[in-house]
């Protein structure tokens, strides 16, 4: 049987939508009606209790979650205060600041003052040479360990290379050339071996003679020395003396006329003798010749005895060949030219000396490299109260001159002999040439 109370239908309403369907009322008598008011009234007691009670929860529920709420946000704050000051500490350098706290612009780099870049550079210079001669006492030897490639190289017998091995001696070759460009195969005007003496202490100058007869092995061939720079540079010049002088040199500088001008006027000048009205008419012929190649304007010698040189005046002094004994009295005016500037130069203070190097660098091409240059100069600076000696080859007691042809030469008479002089200057030992060396000492004789 179904239960169910059926409810009446709107005619209104669709069949089966009973929605708003007012419900019939249930007819009540007092009674019931007093009874229904008191349990009204319980309930609605009890739902003041009820509701007092559920309110009284609610707040203290409030309390608790305000309370919590406030101990985390407090452990938050505490752990963002720790962030922060773990950020400063590993914050990489590439990271942005906080904003709150801005950091200033970088300082810029203050610039070193040239003077003071030149006093830095010169300590480093002094020091960079107490520590090669350190080294160089504790090896012993400041020559370059030569390869069998370097003795094919540049001509130097097993011999030769032994004795600069042996002994605590750098020999440096140095080319004068006229140095500008519109020459093409030019001789060298002058050729010398400049010594550096760390075994018995100073620097010795060899003026070999640019006319000297000698064997090119490039042509295999007899020249002038001075031909040698011509037909194939620095390299074919030091083998070409190394091979008939019996010299184990592998290194060079090439300094040109401007550069001989700037070292003599940035040592503020040479004193040198004017012997004669001839040497002083030389003098300032090739002076005509200097200022226009060199682009000075220096003026005329006035007189003959002493007279103080500027670099022009210097430059063609040292080029006269026609008065008295030719080639022999020119070497020696280069000697003595080269050994007032070396004397100046190395009694100058530290800054002249880097004002020195700058100033004549340009002008400088050299084998060395800048290690080298700064072992060398460090050394050096342990010469400089050192007497300069002076020794031209072929030596006065070991030469004739003569003509083959139409041309004029130097003969080295014997070669052998010379080579036995160069090495006791040098060295001071005595040596005994090598079987090469003393091949082409016999060739030379046979010409002679």
């Amino acid at each position: 049987m179904d239960y169910s109370r059926k409810q009446k239908q709107n005619p209104n309403q669709a069949p089966g939508d009973y929605r708003n369907v007012a419900k019939p009322q249930k007819k009540t008598t007092s009674g019931k009606a007093t009874k229904n008011l008191q349990t009204t009234q319980k309930i609605s007691s009890s739902q003041d209790r009820h509701t007092q009670q559920t309110a009284a929860e609610q707040a203290a529920a409030a309390r608790s979650r305000q309370k919590r709420l406030a101990r985390q946000q407090a452990k938050q704050s505490k752990k963002t205060m720790m962030n922060r000051e773990s950020s400063k500490e590993q914050r990489p350098t590439n990271s942005s600041p906080p904003p709150q706290r801005p950091t200033p612009p970088p300082k810029k780099k203050k610039k070193l003052s040239p003077f003071k870049k030149r006093v830095i550079l010169v300590v480093l210079l002094l020091l960079a040479g107490s520590t090669a001669y350190a080294a160089f006492q504790i090896m012993g030897n400041l020559n370059k360990d030569l390869s069998s490639q370097d003795l094919s190289r540049y001509g130097i017998s097993s011999s030769a290379a032994n004795v600069a091995q042996d002994h605590r001696i750098v020999n440096v070759a140095i080319f004068g050339v006229d140095g500008r460009e519109d020459v093409e195969g030019e001789r060298s005007d002058s050729t010398m071996i400049a010594t550096a003496d760390f075994e018995h202490g100073g620097i010795k100058i060899t003026s070999l003679m640019r006319d000297t007869y000698v064997y090119i092995d490039s042509e295999n061939d007899f020249d002038k020395l001075n031909a040698a720079y011509a037909l194939g540079g620095p390299t074919t010049a030091l083998k070409t003396i190394n091979q008939n002088f019996d010299t184990a040199i592998t290194d060079y500088l090439v300094v040109d006329f401007s550069c001989m001008v700037e070292m003599v006027n940035a040592v503020g000048g040479v004193t040198v003798d004017i012997t004669s009205e001839d040497e002083l008419y030389w003098l300032n012929q090739y002076l005509m010749d200097v200022n226009d190649k060199v682009k000075t304007s220096s003026p005329e010698v006035a007189g003959t005895g002493s007279q103080l040189l500027d670099g022009s005046q210097a430059l063609a002094y040292c080029r006269i060949r026609y008065v008295g004994n030719g080639d022999f009295d020119r070497t020696q005016r280069q000697r003595t030219v080269f050994e007032q500037v070396i004397n100046k130069a190395m009694s100058l203070n530290p800054i002249a000396q880097y004002s020195l190097i700058q100033s004549v660098m340009p002008y400088v091409k050299t084998s060395l490299s800048f290690n080298e240059i700064l072992k060398y100069a460090g050394n050096a600076m342990l010469l400089r109260n050192r007497s300069i000696q002076q020794k031209q080859i072929p030596t006065e007691d070991y030469v004739e001159t003569g003509y083959l042809g139409d041309v004029s030469y130097v003969f080295p008479v014997t070669l052998v002999d010379n080579i036995k002089v160069l090495y006791n200057f040098i060295y001071e030992i005595n040596y005994t040439p090598s079987s090469e060396a003393q091949q082409i000492s016999e060739e030379i004789q046979d010409v002679w």
